[in-house]
């Protein structure tokens, strides 16, 4: 029986991974695309070697590529996986392999500590899984015109010799994953995010005082691929708001004729500044899985401390002490309170819950 001959692990050799990347381009890309490979370092990285596949007779059919990862919440740090990739050749699907690998993923987060996963998509697999939709963001689409500089910035492209301010507005953010000076320079060329619309990056800076301010990363049409009618975007920004807000202004000098921007709710400031625009408020693109609730709480119990308390009610409940007062929840109600915040309960946590979350569509996209 075909059963006998399947093999489900991580994957072992280059041979492999390059199998894993053809896959993925197969089912993903098409001839204009940069290849899986280039665009998703960390998805396919032997170095990391955190990715599973199904294997038939040694020929990979089914993959799921697994990276890990850092969130620093104000003092906190969130240990998190993103899954990515997630594909199975046209000869051997409706065979239950992508479930199968997500189950394996499941065991690999919670083996070594993560407290939650970051999924790309929103599939029924993954809603069935216990993934849900989580946080909270305004969607912006901005034509020149729309905003009027507040501040006197100098707004150029980042040089060579940028990155060490860079770097101090990368660690300033009060919300981010994780990023060298190396990681990001490798993402940032990468351009998983922009590469799936067929767009490339460009990096504006906004100085004064001969300090870097603010930074954008953005997403700008490649008119040699055929983007050259998309939106640009806004795929990760740092530093003083109205720096920021001034870069947006001055992008359509980049010869882009409108910008989609998605700042979550708590870049309160950012949002602030952008009050004259219409937009729209949506939920966090992809969707989201709590691991290991217990974890996630002592992980991100810096973020909490002198917000709230949380202790143990009994096996299947939280109690959550806050402002002189105490509520019990239950422990789904409580990841529900995490990841989408409930506006019907004590207005005091409107504030702390959802949980503030970097935005998933940024460089670290999976």
């Amino acid at each position: 029986m075909e059963s006998k001959k399947i093999e489900v692990r991580l994957l072992k050799s280059e041979f492999e991974y390059a199998q894993a990347i053809r896959l993925a381009d197969k089912v993903f890309r098409d001839e204009e695309h940069k290849s899986m490979g280039e665009a998703f370092p960390q998805v396919f990285s032997r170095e990391l070697n955190q990715s599973y596949g199904v294997f038939i007779k040694n020929e990979l059919v089914s993959y799921i590529g697994l990276v890990p990862s850092v969130i620093h919440l104000g003092d906190a740090e969130i240990q998190a996986y993103s899954i990515g990739a997630v594909c199975t050749d046209l000869d051997h699907r409706k065979k239950g392999f992508a479930s199968i690998l997500l189950d394996r993923v499941f065991t690999h987060v919670q083996s070594a500590d993560a407290s939650i996963l970051f999924v790309s998509g929103s599939l029924p697999m993954y809603i069935k899984a216990g993934c849900s939709f989580y946080g909270k963001l305004y969607k912006y689409e901005i034509n020149k015109g729309d905003l009027l500089e507040t501040e006197c910035y100098l707004v150029r492209e980042l040089s060579p010799f940028d990155w060490f301010y860079l770097r101090k507005l990368l660690q300033a953010r009060p919300v981010y994953f994780e990023q060298s000076i190396y990681d990001f320079s490798v993402l940032y060329k990468a351009a998983g995010f922009a590469s799936i619309h067929k767009m490339k990056h460009k990096i504006v800076v906004a100085e004064s005082e001969n300090a870097i301010k603010g930074f954008v990363v953005l997403a700008v049409p490649n008119s040699s691929l055929g983007s050259g009618d998309q939106l640009a975007r806004v795929i990760e920004w740092g530093g003083e708001p109205q720096a920021i807000q001034t870069i947006l202004v001055n992008s359509f000098q980049c010869g882009i004729k409108s910008l989609k921007c998605s700042f979550p709710i708590h870049e309160k400031e950012i949002n602030k500044l952008l009050n004259s625009l219409e937009k729209t408020d949506a939920p966090y693109p992809g969707t989201i899985k709590i691991t290991n609730l217990d974890l996630l709480l002592k992980q991100a119990e810096p973020f909490f401390h002198g917000k709230v308390k949380i202790v143990d009610d009994d096996n299947s409940s939280k109690k959550l002490i806050f402002n002189q007062k105490s509520i019990i929840l239950d422990n789904v109600s409580l990841e529900k309170l995490i990841l989408q915040g409930d506006p019907n309960l004590d207005g005091y946590l409107n504030d702390i819950f959802p949980i503030p979350l970097p935005f998933p569509e940024g460089l670290n996209y999976v």
